[in-house]
């Protein structure tokens, strides 16, 4: 889990023995807003960042960087949650024994939502992962499926991989994943 910004600065402040009435004075803002912003209540501006950086010798950008990090750990967090929260509803899981969001793979999630879901939500799958790695997921592992899902893998591959003669590259990866199978046997 991501560290919020309350967090570190409770750590700062315990590190240089300041009290919240004593760091929002020498920050110049109410204690209030200070306890706001260690409740993580607030966001800390750019000015306040410059400060509170200068106070404790911080490199330039850290307080801003764990601002952001946390804020996108959420809304990865929250995307990650409506996806595996509408695939529960669209009975994705129905042959698995139990899956829950935390033992959820990547990969599952991914395949299912390419299965699954409308293209709205296969869009999400690019902010909660690398491009490289979900094509990655969608070439080993349902690509190679053949006829299976054959005109969904042709429009996959038109739509977000702006691959070119699909039908061709999909047989392709069809024959290199039966050959590599053969050669493990």
């Amino acid at each position: 889990m991501k560290e919020r910004l309350g967090q570190y600065i409770n750590k700062l402040m315990v590190r240089d023995h300041y009290n919240q009435s004593a760091l929002a004075r020498e920050l110049g803002i109410s204690r209030q807003m200070l306890s706001n912003i260690v409740l993580d209540q607030k966001e800390v501006s750019l000015p306040l960042s410059l400060k509170i950086e200068s106070l404790f010798s911080l490199p330039e950008g850290t307080i801003l960087r764990i601002q952001n990090d946390y804020k996108i750990h959420q809304y990865k967090e929250q995307l990650r949650k409506d996806l595996f929260e509408k695939l529960m509803q669209a009975h994705a899981f129905w042959s698995y024994s139990e899956v829950t969001l935390k033992t959820l793979p990547d990969e599952l999630l991914i395949e299912k939502v390419f299965v699954h879901l409308d293209m709205a939500d296969i869009d999400k799958l690019f902010e909660l992962f690398p491009k490289k790695f979900v094509q990655k997921v969608w070439r080993e592992n349902m690509a190679v499926q053949g006829e299976y899902l054959f005109d969904l893998n042709v429009m996959i591959a038109l739509y977000f991989f702006h691959i070119r003669k699909p039908e061709a590259y999909l047989r392709r990866q069809e024959m290199l994943h039966l050959k590599k199978l053969t050669r493990t046997l």
